[in-house]
């Protein structure tokens, strides 16, 4: 008898750990005792967009479009609680021969030119990442930039005539970590 009740509590103990079966209690207690403590706001503000599309349809050798954007620590007059990084990305098939420059304005050369030199994801992209631009938080932060796109004038022959491409120029922030 008593080997039939100990083969009975092995097998349900088996059948019990064998199942995944779990108990778990989470517990957290958290006391506000000043009035100063709060939740930090991440407000990052690019034009109310991070990411678009840039129109090169219809550029021809020997013309250039410029396209002008802001990246912002503030929405509203309210600025973000936390220091933020931010980085520029911009992915393009390349197969049409543009110059793709960004350039932060005040500053006169390039901070980035999207050529051959930068790497290609899985689907084939050209992907174009800036330096980390850093945004602090106790001041208000505005970053103008411009993204010039030209189309050489020495790329005018007929086997560029039918190339179709696009530039897609996305921005990514997160909070920045004082180490």
């Amino acid at each position: 008898m008593k080997s039939k009740i100990l083969v009975g509590l092995f097998i349900a103990a088996a059948i019990l750990f064998s199942t995944g079966l779990t108990y778990s209690i989470f517990t957290s207690s958290a006391t506000m005792s000043t009035n100063n403590q709060k939740i930090a706001k991440f407000i990052f503000n690019a034009e109310q967009t991070d990411e678009f599309l840039v129109p090169i349809n219809d550029l021809v050798p020997n013309t250039f479009k410029e396209f002008e954007f802001q990246v912002s620590n503030n929405s509203n007059g309210q600025n973000t609680n936390v220091n933020l990084n931010y980085q520029i990305t911009i992915k393009t098939f390349h197969f049409m021969p543009l110059v793709i420059e960004l350039y932060k304005v005040g500053v006169e050369d390039a901070i980035m030119v999207c050529d051959e030199s930068y790497t290609r994801n899985t689907d084939n992209e050209l992907v174009c990442n800036s330096s980390y631009q850093e945004m602090r938080y106790d001041k208000e932060v505005i970053d103008d930039y411009k993204l010039k796109v030209t189309f050489p004038s020495e790329y005018n022959g007929d086997e560029y005539a039918s190339l179709v491409d696009y530039i897609d120029l996305s921005i990514a922030s997160f909070q920045k970590v004082d180490k």
